[in-house]
Parts: structure tokens; sequence; C-alpha cells
């Protein structure tokens, strides 16, 4: 697996081995009542919030 942006060196087995362990816990979280309920909320906001113009076209111009 190729990291994108390593800007801190740490060792991409290390960054597997954090993905591998924050994963179940990260689906529980989703896929129960609570984590559901939070997801559809941030959904709305991000509908709401949302710019008419990307973050990045507007520092650019």
């Amino acid at each position: 697996m190729k990291i994108a942006d390593n800007k801190y060196q740490v060792p991409a087995d290390a960054i597997e081995t954090l993905a591998r362990c924050l994963l179940p816990v990260i689906r529980s979280y989703f896929e129960s009542d609570e984590g559901k309920a939070a997801f559809e909320e941030w959904k709305l906001q991000q509908h709401t919030s949302t710019p008419s113009v990307p973050a990045q076209k507007k520092l650019a111009g």
C-alpha cells in the first residue's frame, strides 16, 4: 500500500497495523443506531452548508 503524503515518515506497516485495529471499531460505530443517526446528520449538514464553488477554486481565483 502506497501512502500519498507521509511527511512524518511513518512506516507503511505501522499505518496498516493501526488501520487494522481501528477499522472494526469504526465499522461497529457506523453500523449502530447512534452511528447511523450521526452520519445522516452529517450528510444533512454537508448538503446544507456546501458552497457552490469548491474551496480550491476560491483560493486559486
